[in-house]
């Protein structure tokens, strides 16, 4: 999605525990997108939510069912203020357009926004029939996604947390930091919230980070430079030139690892879009057209008793051992 919005040099990974081993891992994380159960009328009172958004600071509410992913992941880039990070034409335009917009209007102007919305729906799995919507109960499973983003000030050496969940009104304001304990911060936040769900264990958490290929290049260029300029008299330079040469290799594995890894996703992903349902209309067609279910029907049966006998075997086996033991 970030791609097709035209953002480049940003990627998304999983985070694997909320704890500070697990964020320090993922190295300078640019925010996060946390994923959990939403309950109706549900308040953590864990922040401040504010009436109205800080200067510099994007905030929209949701005016789309069903697209808490969508702004979430908006509601991180359109905030994001790095040079190396390129949002791309349409989003700067969006960026530009919006900054001096209440988080209603800025809501609705993403509604509005045809771009967003082709992106938005081109995630959507095709359904070749037409369903009957639902609302979702008080006891039904809803999940939600939210943003937490570190505004720093002037300096870079502190700022303020702030949650950025397209439901309410306003930011949440959660904590000021110091330095680049942010992280620290933030970990706490995130283990009270979930602590408030008692036994649940549904959670993800997503960190935004600089494309892992965009920095081991940019890396491997600084190397080549200081490989290309070393002086011919500079002592230890055999082992300084290999030194350099592992490194630019390690690198060049990364980058080649990472983009394997995105081309899957993307088959993947293009899997999970596909409709399937036309080819299996037209298959079940073919074995009705050459009297194919008797037989197809019978092998299926013989096949689960096969199944279900070696799984009674070998749970009568299992018993059988407990016994002894």
């Amino acid at each position: 999605m970030i791609q097709k919005f035209g953002v480049k040099n940003v990627q998304v990974v999983d985070v694997l525990g909320v704890t500070k081993e697990a964020f320090r891992s993922i190295g300078s994380p640019l925010g996060f997108i946390f994923l959990f159960k939403w309950k109706h009328n549900q308040n953590f009172e864990d922040g401040i939510v504010l009436e109205d958004k800080p200067p510099n600071l994007f905030f929209a509410e949701q005016k789309i069912s069903n697209a808490c992913a969508t702004q979430a992941i908006l509601n991180l880039l359109l905030n994001i203020n790095d040079p190396e990070i390129v949002l791309g034409d349409e989003l700067t335009r969006f960026k530009d357009f919006s900054k001096n917009f209440s988080s209603d209007i800025c809501g609705e102007t993403i509604r509005n926004s045809a771009v967003i919305r082709e992106v938005h729906n081109s995630f959507s799995r095709p359904e070749p029939f037409i369903m009957e919507e639902t609302v979702a109960k008080e006891d039904d499973d809803v999940f939600h996604f939210t943003t937490f983003y570190p505004q720093f000030d002037e300096n870079g050496e502190g700022g303020i947390i702030y949650e950025l969940d397209g439901l309410k009104k306003g930011p949440i304001l959660h904590t000021g930091f110091e330095g680049t304990r942010w992280l620290i911060e933030l970990v706490s936040i995130l283990q009270n919230r979930i602590n408030t769900y008692g036994t649940e264990l549904r959670f993800s958490l997503m960190a935004v980070i600089k494309d892992k290929r965009f920095v081991a290049k940019k890396k491997i260029e600084q190397l080549t430079k200081e490989l290309n300029e070393m002086d011919e008299k500079i002592t230890n330079k055999e082992e300084k030139t290999l030194t350099i040469n592992k490194q630019i290799q390690e690198l060049s594995n990364l980058v080649e690892e990472e983009q394997s890894r995105m081309e899957m996703a993307y088959r993947e992903n293009e899997r999970r879009r596909f409709n399937y349902i036309p080819f299996f209309i037209q298959l079940m067609k073919g074995i009705s057209e050459k009297n194919m279910f008797s037989g197809l029907l019978e092998k299926a049966e013989e096949d689960m008793k096969i199944r279900l006998d070696k799984k009674k075997r070998k749970d009568e086996l299992k018993k059988q051992m407990e016994k002894k033991n």
